[in-house]
């Protein structure tokens, strides 16, 4: 089962929830060797209960992953943490509705969350936590507290740092972070338009169906990753799609005006 462990359905979180680009990204995503990913839009995107409710009142629910068109769909969010960094939680759609609720007073960058009391609630609710790409400018999560880092179940090696880096800076940097603090790393494409799906792949010997059994897998470590030879091309296509796209949709809102 190939998964990709970091993926945004929304073109920014600042814009509403497009199900008809979401569903090219399904189609996209299974095209380029992907069976399903982890759907986790910042936790103070503006539109992101929709895209809960979406997948709730469309499809089936099987495990803990959504059933789109034969491909699974597991969801969660990206959430800032206090004093820089970003962490994925994923896990049962009632736990992550749970936690997004408990996130309420911390959406505004003044009051974000303390790495640990985010642990707390991911672990309390047995969520996959993911560290996400550590060493990104402005982002550096890597400088949080050993004691908080190794309580992640992995790392994200990130495409779009391995489109602005390369991949041997950026695995080099990831791979051994992994080693300090005895996690695995895994692997996200941080799409935010279809054409950045498939640029990562994390393998897996068998199919991962509950976040539980995604969990047992990374622990042991039973998979292995792929990287595209086309990362770069597809990065920056998605890049100049996306950037053209937020525009024509901002100056159609200033046209309606």
């Amino acid at each position: 089962m190939n998964i990709d462990f970091h993926v945004h359905g929304i073109l920014s979180k600042k814009l509403n929830f497009d199900p008809k680009l979401f569903l090219l990204g399904i189609e996209y995503a299974k095209e380029n060797g992907l069976d399903g990913f982890i759907l986790c839009e910042h936790f103070n995107a503006v539109d992101l209960l929709t895209s809960y409710s979406y997948l709730e009142n469309n499809y089936e629910y099987d495990g803990d992953r959504y059933i789109v068109n034969d491909f699974s769909v597991f969801i969660g969010m990206e959430v800032d943490i206090r004093y820089g960094g970003h962490v994925i939680v994923s896990g049962n759609r009632d736990s992550i509705l749970k936690i997004r609720k408990a996130l309420e007073p911390y959406v505004k960058k003044i009051n974000f969350i303390p790495f640990g009391k985010l642990l707390d609630l991911g672990e309390k609710y047995e969520c996959l936590i993911i560290g996400s790409h550590p060493y990104r400018e402005n982002h550096k999560l890597y400088l949080q507290p050993k004691k908080y880092l190794e309580r992640l179940d992995a790392l994200d090696l990130n495409t779009k740092d391995i489109y602005k880096r390369g991949l041997e800076i950026v695995e080099n940097e990831v791979a051994n972070l992994s080693k300090i603090l005895n996690i695995p790393y895994v692997t996200g494409s941080d799409s935010h338009y279809p054409v950045q799906l498939g640029t990562v792949k994390t393998c897996f010997e068998s199919e991962c169906h509950t976040i539980k059994e995604l969990k047992e897998c990374i622990k042991n470590k039973k998979y292995k990753i792929e990287i595209s030879k086309a990362l770069k091309l597809k990065v920056y296509t998605s890049k100049i799609t996306k950037n053209y796209l937020k525009k024509q949709i901002k100056l159609s809102k200033q046209s309606c005006k």
